[in-house]
């Protein structure tokens, strides 16, 4: 199944119904939405959707798949960038923050609906977000060796624990909020990290 291009700047019929998509995944979750409120959402009859779109997994799977390809264009080049482990951990749960702040909406279907993915299409998700944790782990793993972080720490579990926190943040950031998303990963960033640090 093609994975779709960026929701956000696609244009015509197929960007309208994936911006509502989104909109009604993250509102009302994957399987409390059908078609219909799709289509009444857009201003299309039900039958008239399948001229743009496959299917509503072929959705989900589109905003899932470029929801993580975000994530990993913004944090990958972190963590394989200059500094020591702690530093390039924190600019990359700060980019982590501020690629949530960009869309929240897109980023609550990312992070809770990829489970409803039929078991042909959630492999790939699966692999996506594996492929996100493992440069948390990687740097990680570097600390620990460097000496920089604690040689006693579970590496699953505690990036597992810094991503199930980020993980959320989608769930009460705002936008329009006192502080900014980069301010609010500093902060973040300045908790996750205490636990870590030798």
């Amino acid at each position: 199944m093609a994975i779709a291009p960026n929701a956000d700047q696609e244009g015509g019929p197929r960007g309208a119904i994936m911006n509502v998509a989104m909109h009604l995944f993250g509102k009302q979750g994957f399987t409390g939405t059908s078609m219909r409120d799709i289509a009444n959402a857009v201003g299309l009859l039900p039958g008239s959707l399948y001229a743009h779109i496959q299917s509503k997994e072929a959705l989900l799977l589109s905003i899932v798949s470029d929801g993580i390809g975000r994530f990993l264009a913004a944090v990958g080049p972190l963590a394989a960038g200059s500094g020591t482990p702690a530093e390039r951990l924190r600019k990359m749960i700060v980019a982590h923050v501020e690629v949530v702040a960009d869309n929240p909406e897109r980023s609550q279907v990312v992070f809770h609906q990829w489970r409803f993915l039929g078991e042909g299409n959630l492999p790939v998700a699966v692999d996506r977000r594996r492929q996100y944790e493992s440069l948390f782990i990687t740097v990680v793993e570097q600390g620990v060796s460097s000496g920089e972080m604690r040689s006693d720490i579970d590496l699953r579990i505690e990036v597992r624990t810094i991503l199930g926190a980020l993980n959320w943040t989608p769930e009460w950031f705002s936008p329009n909020g006192k502080l900014g998303a980069g301010e609010v990963g500093e902060h973040m960033a300045n908790t996750l990290l205490r636990g870590i640090l030798a």
